[in-house]
């Protein structure tokens, strides 16, 4: 899209995190070189929705690739470079693992590339997508995901930043006041940047966490890429748990 990308990505194996650190970190390499440009390019942090793909999966194929329609960013599919629907539509290799959707049409490859396009054009109702939920599937499909990870959804109502910033300092130990200090090691630098990454996360905007953090909004973008891998992860989920409860 014009100013952000949709992925639909299967995870057997690598965490989803690891799976954005590395695209992100690659392509920003990638276009950095060919445009002679510096620094970040992708704005805040990516937002996850984990699918049931056995109800939901052509739901969010077909979803995904009408977005340039519905944006008014072309009107014929099949002339809009920037997506994995000709891929699907015409068997060519690119980027995309077409194959384990087009089983759910036929067996034939021929055969579910011509049902694809017959279900892409077909009049089927708006599907509706949850913008600010984690996790689409029905109700036994939350219940088993959020049993599974003992977590639940982003809280109903947006905490306070004062608050996201004591959930954050009571999973990583750093004080408060440490983490708006001036002070630089490792520990403060994954604090500072988990609790970036979790404002975020909750709706915050870069320019309202200056006050908080006494910095401008280059920098707090930039104490947002220390919040990122494994272990930080594993706090951000932890604190956000704290403010659920």
């Amino acid at each position: 899209m014009s100013n952000h990308v949709h992925l639909l990505i299967e995870t057997p194996h690598d965490p989803i995190s690891r799976i954005m650190q590395m695209i992100n970190f690659t392509y920003t390499q990638y276009f950095n070189r060919k445009y002679g440009k510096v620094g970040h390019l992708f704005q805040g942090r990516y937002k996850a929705i984990l699918c049931d793909k056995d109800n939901y999966l052509l739901a969010l194929v077909r979803y995904i690739h009408l977005n340039p329609i519905r944006a008014g960013s072309a009107r014929n599919l099949d002339k809009y470079p920037w997506s994995s629907h000709r891929e699907y539509e015409t068997g060519e290799r690119v980027l995309a693992d077409t194959d384990k959707v087009l089983r759910l049409f036929s067996e034939s490859p021929k055969v579910a590339r011509r049902k694809y396009v017959d279900f892409m054009n077909s009049e089927h109702e708006e599907e509706i997508l949850p913008y600010g939920q984690q996790i689409l599937g029905d109700d036994r499909f939350v219940e088993k995901v959020t049993a599974k990870t003992e977590r639940e959804d982003l809280p109903v109502k947006k905490p306070s930043l004062k608050k996201i910033i004591r959930a954050v300092s009571a999973e990583t130990g750093v004080e408060v006041s440490e983490m708006i200090s001036r002070r630089r090691d490792e520990r403060l630098r994954m604090a500072r940047g988990i609790f970036v990454l979790l404002a975020r996360e909750l709706g915050y905007r870069i320019i309202q966490l200056q006050d908080i953090l006494n910095r401008d909004d280059t920098v707090i973008s930039r104490m947002g890429e220390n919040g990122r891998g494994d272990q930080s992860e594993r706090m951000l989920r932890k604190a956000m748990a704290r403010l659920n409860a």
